[in-house]
């Protein structure tokens, strides 16, 4: 079922097919985003380009968007699509992401929509999840990073946060995996209103707390193990404020980022005194696991 708090809004949607060099150029570009989705074009007119796809609640100016798509393009050879923009009223948003939100298996874990009638296999790990308008459904290579890098922890009673919640699924997967509290923060109201309902449906209201944060401003605690899954740029910018909140000899994973910024990001976290450990690379997407020395 929807929720029935569910806002009254609807969305535009801007979609485009995009080298991957300029992928690069336009996947932070667009802060006021409700979510932002990229995948690989495997076959069809569009094989081998990027589809570019965010959504808005306001309406985005069509020769700003042309300009913006222009620039990105304007420095390499191949060249994509014009962006297009299309009214999304929200009961199509809604159902639109239900539709195509089938289940997922991650290593231990199921992930699965309401929508979804068969019992979930007993061998796994389930989590039931709605993502409605918030972004993270599991689907997204970046999110299957971080729940693989999640098998690499889970000593009980470890301080743990996911920062750039989303829909909560990694708070969610860590304390159902190790019954074990986790504190998670997102920038976006609508992300804490759906974590906090995907929370409530999994029956992990005493182990998972959610608020509003953007970034660290409203996170005073330090943390064993931190979750940043969110881009590239906003990674680095935070760098020095992760420093002061991973404790020392503690974790952080971060992902959202591309393989080609991988010499961006982690120098930026080696720098202060981080030691990677591990990366790990999906469809170009990585994930990243860190040691605070």
């Amino acid at each position: 079922m929807l929720y029935d708090d569910t806002p009254d809004y609807d969305l535009w949607e801007v979609k485009a097919y995009v080298p991957f060099e300029a992928l690069e150029n336009l996947e932070d570009a667009f802060p006021a985003a409700v979510a932002v989705l990229t995948r690989l074009m495997e076959e069809g007119p569009y094989k081998d380009l990027w589809e570019f796809q965010f959504f808005t609640p306001e309406k985005p100016d069509e020769q700003v968007l042309k300009t913006m798509f222009k620039n990105a393009y304007a420095h390499i050879r191949e060249k994509g699509s014009m962006p297009v923009v299309t009214f999304v009223p929200k009961r199509d948003w809604l159902k639109e992401n239900l539709l195509t939100f089938e289940p997922v298996e991650i290593g231990p874990y199921y992930i699965y929509g309401q929508h979804i009638t068969t019992p979930p296999p007993k061998d796994k790990i389930a989590l039931c999840l709605d993502a409605a308008t918030a972004f993270g459904s599991g689907e997204h290579q970046t999110t299957q990073g971080c729940l693989t890098a999640m098998e690499m922890f889970g000593k009980k009673g470890e301080r743990v946060l996911d920062l750039g919640c989303g829909s909560g699924i990694l708070a969610m997967a860590y304390a159902k995996t190790y019954q074990t509290p986790v504190d998670a923060v997102d920038m976006d109201k609508e992300s804490v209103r759906v974590a906090r309902q995907n929370v409530k449906n999994n029956g992990l209201k005493k182990f998972v707390r959610v608020w509003k944060s953007k970034g660290f401003e409203k996170v005073s605690e330090t943390y064993d193990l931190i979750f940043a899954n969110i881009l590239a740029r906003p990674l680095v910018e935070m760098s020095p404020d992760m420093k002061e909140h991973v404790a020392p000899g503690g974790h952080v994973v971060l992902s959202g980022f591309l393989d080609t910024q991988v010499d961006f990001v982690l120098p930026a976290y080696e720098k202060k005194g981080f030691k990677l450990e591990k990366l790990m690379t999906l469809k170009t997407w990585c994930t990243a696991v860190l040691k605070k020395k």
